[in-house]
């Protein structure tokens, strides 16, 4: 188009100079016109091209702008990301290590509580040995000697006769009757259980309150005074305690509970104790497989006893275990 019109400019130019007077000056006003529409044109063209080039860079210079802005957008999610990343791994690394310190301090404070019943067991024999040659010397040196004496003067009698003779017999049948009830009363002192077990229920209460400190619980512990704890074997007393430590370990893992009360009562000749929290509780029905509950279901067995679970979702739980007082009073 552009070629066309300069060719039409060329011939409008060549016939003014051709043509004189009013023709020619009509062919060059024509030409002097298409010269300034042409001249426009262009002009129009060029701002549009400008127009266009400068809509562009900025276009242009939006974007880079916002790729700018998206590569900060995503260093700053990134790095975001690393810092919530970083603060989760210290967060579970602590709690490792404060889970870390608990059970070390569980460990530490079963060996002392052994190593406190083994010095008990270890009082105990001393005890039991300086009872025995206490017993054995009382024998030999009073009830002994005085079944000699008696027997010397019995045998004194037997070449007497008369009222005097009956008398000093039955005087000395009445000393061989005292030193029967004394003999009998060495007897009952030998078959005396020595183990004491009159501090179990402080140890209980010292195991409830550091393992409830320990997993931020509030307790309360009550207990009957009509138990003589002496009478109840070692190893009932130890098992009763392992069912115990797991289950305020049970509650601290899986209730959420924030109290805990323990009671234990006598009733006629069996022991109760019942351990409740006010946990999110649990399907007694599809948690009877994990370790902690075979194992108190163990321990519980070992002592011919009965472990008992009752709980509502929401609604906590309550552990009952019973087992017999009366019949092990003998045997350790």
């Amino acid at each position: 188009m552009k070629s066309l019109n300069e060719y039409k400019m060329k011939a409008l130019l060549t016939l003014s100079y051709l043509y004189e007077g009013e023709k020619g000056k009509d062919f060059l006003r024509k030409h002097i016109r298409l010269s300034d529409s042409l001249q426009s044109e262009e002009r129009q063209v060029r701002n549009k091209f400008a127009r266009v080039k400068f809509d562009t860079d900025q276009i242009e210079a939006e974007n880079e702008q916002i790729s700018r802005e998206n590569i900060l957008l995503l260093g700053s999610l990134l790095g975001l990301f690393i810092i919530g990343v970083s603060v989760y791994i210290i967060i579970l690394q602590r709690s490792k290590n404060k889970e870390l310190e608990l059970v070390q301090e569980q460990q530490k404070a079963n060996e002392e509580i052994y190593n406190l019943m083994l010095v008990q067991q270890d009082k105990v024999e001393e005890a039991r040995a300086q009872e025995k040659i206490r017993v054995s010397k009382e024998l030999h040196d009073v009830v002994l000697g005085r079944l000699f004496g008696v027997r010397l003067s019995l045998d004194s009698l037997n070449f007497s006769d008369g009222k005097e003779a009956m008398t000093n017999r039955a005087n000395y049948i009445g000393q061989l009757k005292t030193i029967e009830e004394d003999i009998r009363k060495i007897s009952h002192e030998m078959n005396t259980d020595f183990v004491s077990g009159s501090g179990f229920m402080d140890i209980v209460s010292e195991l409830i309150e550091n393992q409830s400190k320990a997993y931020g619980l509030e307790y309360d512990f009550k207990y009957t005074d009509d138990l003589s704890w002496e009478f109840v074997s070692n190893r009932t007393k130890i098992n009763v305690y392992r069912i115990l430590q797991e289950s305020l370990q049970n509650i601290h893992k899986h209730s959420g509970a924030q109290s805990v009360k323990v009671q234990v009562l006598r009733e006629n000749d069996s022991v109760i104790m019942y351990i409740v929290d006010d946990g999110k509780g649990f399907d007694t029905s599809k948690s009877k497989k994990g370790i902690g509950l075979k194992n108190m279901n163990s321990r519980i067995s070992d002592i011919e006893g009965e472990i008992s679970f009752a709980s509502e979702i929401n609604k906590g739980t309550k552990v009952t275990i019973k087992f017999p007082y009366t019949t092990y009073t003998v045997n350790n």
